[in-house]
């Protein structure tokens, strides 16, 4: 097999658009999003509550897939996992669209997306880890900020043709994943072995080079619980609040996907450097603005500007998020980090809606829609992290600019001998 080949110190192109397609693999699961109503339909003894469960299992399953890439990259190669990630993904699909219109057939489906929740569990992580690996600097960052871009294309492009093989058979929704196979052989051809080798546990170095990264994970755990609401209930809001039916929550969530891609792109492509450090305060103020927009625009055009502001803010935040990962440990241990923060994101996004019910028993909000409840508990939460993350990247601007994402880097410069 060709092995792809640097030019001048960095790899191509090829090489480039074979690690955005590693993140293809997260939004699998958006292929069979359109066809729940369909397999409730031929799974009538099975409950509704059930059937949710095919939407819910991966993303649970994909805590212990990101636990699973801290041991296997000690003992395998990263394409190695790479490829298992990739294949159980395209098998777990298609061995779900065979299955059998009975209760046992419908356990069958569980398992299999029990298996594409690990998978997705484990691409997450690699996908940052392949840049960080493979890319310093600059180029780096710009391709974190793109990832994320690639991210919302996915899931968009996946999510239209799950719909369209959706609307012939359930069973098509899943057969679908074999035109995964391109994409993985567009990764085998062109995605090279990364150099770097994770420490090894007893080389007496700390694995994760301190404290500071724990506060990043922190981070990521907080912001997701904080505005994941937005993802669960803007269909409850939409149906409450009488603005409209199943369809415009689906387009208006559509809507977050395509200004998370175009946020994630123009950070990488154009942001990135030009906002003096406070990257992440930045682009979560957009968040908040944009679910301050959604808890007083109650209207289809209010709810529009309110996920595209959003959707802008959460496609900026993330690549940050992820630089800054980055910079605080060494590159041996980029892959642990990242899977750590994957966890941590995934266990958000499951305490979110506890977290918010809480938060808004304690501020006393009790709206006429109740499920208004999520958008109004989460904006002075968002308020009170934006001034932290303000104050606290203010400070370490100052005191060590090279550690913090948005700015550049320190460069090692040659001396050269007087004369």
């Amino acid at each position: 097999m060709r092995k792809p080949k640097m030019v001048n110190g960095e790899w191509g192109t090829a090489v480039k658009i074979a690690v955005l397609c590693i993140l293809a693999f997260q939004y699998v699961k958006a292929f069979s999003t359109p066809a729940i109503a369909d397999i409730a339909a031929a799974y009538p003894m099975v409950s509704a509550t059930d059937v949710k469960l095919i939407e819910s299992i991966p993303s649970l399953m994909a805590i212990p897939g990101s636990l699973l890439v801290i041991v296997l990259e000690r003992v395998m190669k990263k394409r190695s996992i790479l490829w298992i990630a990739m294949i159980g993904s395209v098998l777990s699909g298609v061995v779900a669209g065979i299955m059998p219109e009975t209760l046992g057939g419908f356990y069958g489906i569980l398992a299999c997306r029990a298996v594409l929740g690990l998978a997705r569990g484990i691409v997450y992580p690699m996908s940052a880890t392949f840049i960080a690996d493979l890319f310093t600097g600059e180029t780096r960052d710009r391709m974190l900020g793109f990832r994320t871009a690639a991210g919302g294309v996915w899931g968009i492009a996946f999510m239209l043709i799950g719909g369209f093989l959706a609307a012939m058979s359930w069973r098509y929704s899943f057969i679908g994943y074999v035109l995964l196979v391109p994409i993985i052989l567009m990764i085998a051809f062109n995605l090279p072995e990364p150099d770097v080798k994770p420490l090894p546990i007893k080389s007496g170095k700390s694995q994760l080079g301190g404290g500071a990264i724990w506060l990043v994970i922190a981070l990521a755990f907080i912001v997701n619980a904080f505005v994941f609401c937005i993802f669960t209930n803007m269909s409850l809001c939409v149906a409450g609040t009488g603005i409209g039916n199943a369809a415009t929550s689906g387009t208006i969530l559509s809507s977050v996907t395509c200004a998370t891609a175009v946020g994630g792109f123009l950070y990488g492509a154009f942001i990135k450097g030009k906002l003096g450090g406070f990257d992440m305060p930045i682009a979560m103020s957009l968040m908040t603005i944009g679910l301050f927009l959604l808890t007083k625009l109650i209207s289809v055009p209010g709810y529009f500007a309110g996920s595209i502001v959003f959707g802008l803010g959460f496609g900026m935040f993330f690549p940050p998020l992820m630089m800054q990962s980055v910079k605080l440990v060494p590159r041996e241990s980029a892959t642990m980090a990242i899977s750590i923060i994957a966890i941590a994101q995934n266990l958000g996004q499951f305490c979110s809606a506890y977290i918010l019910n809480f938060a808004g028993d304690i501020f006393g909000i009790a709206p006429e829609v109740p499920a208004l409840a999520g958008f109004m508990s989460t904006v002075p939460l968002c308020v009170g992290l934006c001034i932290i993350l303000f104050v606290t990247m203010g400070i370490l601007r100052k005191r060590c600019p090279d550690k913090v994402a948005g700015l550049p880097e320190k460069k090692v410069v040659e001396e050269k001998p007087a004369e």
